[in-house]
């Protein structure tokens, strides 16, 4: 079975339970099992052991969670014998399926004579899959990695929507300085206290927020030092519990006839679907004159909803998938309702936008007309293929490149605005925001000059 991911989000769970609908299909013919089917990964963060330090933001994120409050159970010990087989496996599988036939210049069965040894010596199986993931890394394609079996346990959970934390109750993006609050769970302890999206978190009781851990046991308090945009930084006691809630996307009619839609994963199952709702409430009213999709820090996510998206806006071969063996069509089916083709559209990137999230600006701006707004994408656009191993751990290879139907690659390019806006919209309020306000203009002619 295969499941097709692209991308992981760069964004902090804090304390809420996200719901999708779908869980992922489980193999059950073939120790290394290829899921079929499938296309992407859910939305929210995999509990991993990478580390907690914020990347750059042009660069892809890997995760960070707090642990589930009720740990797991221990595990049998791995013997010599099944780690090495499960050493085989991975190796095996990139070696017949990655993406780059030469491995991105890495000797791959040089690799292999360097790790195997010391897999099977690992004092641990903590410290074996640590080398199976340092092993994947090697290929520094920055999707391929490996899940020992309990991240990818969590990641199952969190894909399938069931989920619960300690928390206060927001979803945030870590940057270098702070964490940016870009979801507030309502009758979360987040939103009792004040929070909304925008601010700030820059310190956690005292401590520069990376230094520190906003979860902690239900009932405890935590000291939050947050900026908003355009205020002076204040410090918030809130009392941790827990919260359940739910990502979705943003929209609003703007002045002027223009809608807002702010999408900042594809990673949940079925955001396809809540995009189709959230453009049916903002056109209901009366007809849009101009459109502006915020796709900024969203780092991808299932190509399911990549297509559900973009059927609104174009249809027909909008690219193709390209591997080792064949190239397969992206077709987008003309099905979306409401039917918003021809409608003038602006679409914000920035060096967080990832992934999926990449193709969707960059098919809107070459196949529907968009205007993209902002800063330079990601460029880190391979498709990931889930592989299951045995004792329970996940293999992600880097399996599919994307051309656009004109034949070029956003890979380590990323998508290009029409319009550059440089300034660092994260220390905006949305009022203010210089990104949308440029959009504005842009859309102005079609609302009307107003």
């Amino acid at each position: 079975m295969k499941v097709v991911f692209f991308g992981l989000t760069a964004l902090v769970l804090v304390g809420c339970v996200a719901t999708a609908p779908a869980a992922p299909v489980r193999p059950t013919d073939t120790p290394v099992a290829i899921a079929a089917a499938v296309t992407g990964i859910p939305a929210l963060p995999a509990a991993t052991a990478a580390t907690q330090t914020p990347l750059p933001a042009s660069a892809p994120i890997t995760p960070t969670l707090a642990p589930s409050p009720t740990a797991p159970p221990t595990p049998t010990p791995l013997s010599l014998t099944i780690r090495r087989q499960i050493f085989t496996e991975v190796w095996t599988t990139i070696s017949e399926h990655y993406l780059y036939p030469d491995f991105r210049g890495i000797d791959w069965t040089a690799v292999r004579t360097e790790f195997e040894p010391q897999s099977e010596q690992a004092a641990t199986d903590a410290v074996f899959y640590q080398l199976l993931a340092a092993m994947v890394t090697r290929l520094g394609d920055g999707h391929s990695r490996l899940l020992p079996p309990h991240a990818a346990q969590r990641q199952d959970e969190l894909s399938s929507g069931h989920e619960e934390q300690v928390g206060i109750g927001v979803l945030a993006l870590p940057l270098h300085d702070a964490l940016l609050i870009q979801h507030v769970f309502p009758d979360s302890p987040a939103q009792r206290a004040g929070l909304r999206p925008r601010d700030r978190i820059v310190a956690i009781d005292g401590l520069f927020y990376a230094d520190a851990d906003i979860q902690g046991p239900e009932s405890s308090q935590v000291r939050l030092t947050v900026v908003r945009p355009g205020a002076e930084s204040r410090d918030i006691v809130i009392t941790r519990r827990r919260v359940e809630g739910r990502i979705i996307p943003t929209a609003r009619r703007l002045p002027g006839e223009i809608g807002y839609l702010n999408v900042t994963t594809l990673w949940v199952s079925d955001m396809d679907r809540q995009v189709s709702a959230a453009l049916a409430s903002i056109v209901a009213p009366r007809p849009l004159r101009g459109l502006i999709l915020d796709l900024r820090s969203n780092p991808g996510g299932w190509r399911s909803v990549l297509t559900g998206i973009l059927s609104h806006f174009t249809s027909g071969v909008v690219g193709s998938f390209t591997n080792r063996k064949e190239d397969t069509p992206l077709r987008i089916d003309p099905n979306g309702r409401p039917d918003l083709r021809g409608l003038p559209l602006v679409v914000l990137i920035d060096g967080g936008t990832a992934s999926y999230a990449e193709l969707l600006a960059a098919v809107l701006q070459s196949q529907a007309g968009a205007v993209v707004v902002g800063t330079p994408s990601a460029g880190n656009t391979e498709t990931i293929y889930s592989y299951e191993l045995t004792g329970g751990a996940r293999l992600w290879v880097a399996q599919e490149g994307f051309k656009l139907a004109g034949g070029n690659s956003l890979e380590g390019v990323g998508v290009q605005p029409d319009v550059a806006v440089l300034d660092d919209w994260t220390r905006f309020s949305e009022r203010d925001d210089p990104v949308i306000n440029a959009a504005m203009r842009l859309l102005a002619p079609s609302a009307g000059g107003k």
